[in-house]
């Protein structure tokens, strides 16, 4: 059996296509009209300008490309309720300056209107098939589209199937912060709060005590914490926990720790006392392991005299130190024991 029902690009449409092919420059598909053929059914002509009798002209409401076909282009017509009381027989689609691109006959169809006592919303598509998809301007105006009953039903359902997805998410992202049933900490199953001790944590136990109101917390035998807004530093020291060796004695050392940031830093304080006969050099009880900052030195001649620390000649400044005896006059003093005392200061 041949085909009654067809479409045709017409002429006029396929110079137009052609062209647009050719400069890169879309062509506007953008009306759809019925016709009645005067009340006979029609064939297409390639040759046609126009429909043999048009009823019924508007806006496109939808043009899309087929999903499984990309060279198919589909262009939608809605005819609404309260237009009708004529028998559509031919179908015609044209562009923006109103030139009939495509033509096609469809099945006798009768579009009732309301005041004949029936109405329905009519549905017209219109199928072409071209070479180049990218030469057809895939755009229709919002203001004039009306809603088809797939178009709605595909919305929501993808409205709803975004909203689910969005859903879960953000529930999951809501359960992540949740812990899990199986998580423990130290043995505790995190079922309900946990209260961990000191000892849980492997910490030293503090002591807290009040000084005119103030909370300090005193950490074993060692420092006393004193909290300040946004801060922590250590105001006291307890001579016998400072970090060093010989405190009472007349050579020693001792490092003092400081918060800094957060971080806690070592000043470390040198000191010594000997006898010297001329000039000579001093080893430091432990190096400085960061820099070495200045150093003091004093004499106990009765004779009158004073002691230069000399940082020129010593080679590395964290490890020893010189020191001169100088007499009031300016001269290296050398024939007699001079008793010095010096301290040096690094970190």
């Amino acid at each position: 059996m041949s085909q009654k029902f067809y479409t045709l690009i017409t002429q006029q449409g396929a110079a137009l296509l052609a062209n647009a092919t050719a400069l890169g420059v879309p062509l506007k598909l953008t009306k759809m009209a019925v016709g009645d053929g005067n009340g006979s059914a029609t064939t297409p002509n390639a040759s046609q300008t126009s429909l043999i009798h048009e009823v019924y002209q508007a806006p496109l409401n939808s043009l899309t490309t087929d999903e499984k076909n990309p060279n198919q282009i589909i262009a939608e017509l809605v005819i609404p309720e309260n237009q009708g009381g004529w028998f559509i027989h031919e179908i015609g689609l044209y562009d923006e300056n109103n030139t009939l691109i495509a033509v096609g006959n469809c099945p006798a169809t009768y579009k009732p209107q309301l005041s004949e006592g029936s109405g329905r919303t009519q549905v017209i598509r219109m199928i072409i098939i071209v070479d180049n998809v990218d030469c057809v301007a895939l755009k229709i105006d919002p203001s004039v589209v009306l809603a088809t009953r797939k178009y709605v039903d595909d919305l929501l359902s993808t409205t709803m199937q975004n909203h689910k997805a969005h859903t879960q998410q953000e529930l999951q992202k809501e359960l992540n912060k949740l812990v899990p049933k199986i998580t423990q900490i130290n043995g505790y199953e995190l079922k309900s709060n946990v209260n961990l001790t000191a000892n849980d944590i492997n910490a030293l136990p503090a002591i807290k005590k009040m000084q005119s109101g103030v909370p300090t917390y005193e950490v074993g035998n060692f420092l006393n914490f004193l909290k300040e807004v946004n801060f922590y530093v250590l105001p006291t020291f307890k001579k016998q926990n400072m970090l060093g060796n010989g405190f009472l004695s007349q050579n020693g050392y001792a490092q003092i720790p400081l918060s800094i940031e957060g971080t806690i830093k070592f000043l470390i304080v040198q000191w010594g006392s000997s006898v010297a006969y001329g000039p000579r050099y001093f080893t430091y009880p432990i190096s400085f392991p960061n820099n070495y900052l200045c150093s003091f030195a004093t004499s106990n001649d009765v004779g009158g005299s004073f002691v230069s620390v000399d940082t020129a000649k010593i080679a590395n400044l964290k490890t020893q130190i010189h020191l001169s005896p100088y007499s009031v006059s300016g001269v290296v003093i050398s024939e007699r024991v001079v008793a010095i005392n010096w301290l040096s200061i690094g970190y």
